[in-house]
């Protein structure tokens, strides 16, 4: 069992973590009432600026970092007992998740591959949409446009790439909001004249987005590790990859 606590930026009070080996497959949220939400499209109530699950009791809110950290260690059975509301944002990515959980021992090194029997398609508008494409392997492309000069990059990841590269790509918002949370300085911020804090790569804000669509795919039910598929992201938000977290869940049957 591995311990964790942190403050939430939404609630401003500590929420403590309990990670333990899961008695079946999947990834839960386990409540002081003993409530559970397993990590599953089925259960999403929100998909606006974060994801968020939820039961007829309990709601639990930026679930797609730590998700993400989870999948990328290859882990498929794990319950999270959690007192709160939100899972903390940290410094806004999946690295210190990730570090957490890197030597858990119940891994699954010989998984399953799902592959799309045809290529699937979601249009929110004129510009956003997000396509996937049967693949030999598991790969990520985000069309990112820049929050400060509108410019526009590619960026992809693979499996074969090094999973902390993605991990350690942060979230990042506008100024004034953050400044409204109380969170700047903290979380990585941008205004007219550029971000606040030292990038980690210039890639990094599209490398979130990648991060985001990965543990948002994982709702599907599937390590997105694990399916054969091409998935290109033109400005995707979190609507749109849980819409295809639902076309792969129907279309693996799970």
């Amino acid at each position: 069992m591995l311990s964790f606590k942190a403050i939430g930026v939404l609630s401003r009070q500590e929420i403590n973590l309990q990670f333990e080996l899961a008695e079946k497959k999947g990834i839960y949220f386990t409540f002081p009432d003993q409530s559970c939400i397993s990590a599953d499209i089925d259960n999403i109530l929100g998909a606006m600026r974060n994801t968020m699950l939820g039961n007829d009791k309990n709601a639990i809110c930026f679930v797609e970092h730590l998700l993400a950290a989870i999948h990328l260690n290859k882990i498929d059975n794990i319950n999270i007992c959690i007192n709160g509301s939100e899972i903390p944002l940290l410094e806004g990515s999946s690295i210190e998740w990730f570090n957490l959980l890197k030597d858990w021992t119940a891994k699954n090194n010989k998984p399953e591959l799902y592959e799309l029997t045809e290529p699937l398609f979601i249009r929110l508008d004129s510009e956003r949409a997000l396509f996937a494409y049967p693949n030999e392997k598991f790969k990520m492309t985000y069309l990112f446009e820049s929050p400060i000069n509108q410019a526009k990059t590619w960026v992809s990841w693979s499996e074969e790439q090094d999973p902390e590269i993605l991990a350690s790509a942060r979230t990042f918002a506008a100024e004034a909001e953050h400044i409204a949370l109380g969170v700047k300085g903290k979380l990585l911020s941008y205004n007219q004249d550029g971000f606040d804090l030292p990038l980690h790569n210039a890639d990094e804000p599209a490398l979130h987005k990648l991060l985001d669509l990965f543990g948002d795919l994982s709702l599907c039910g599937v390590n997105p590790l694990f399916i054969k598929a091409h998935f290109i992201s033109l400005k995707g938000s979190h609507n749109l990859n849980t819409q295809m977290a639902k076309l792969l869940k129907a279309q693996f049957r799970l």
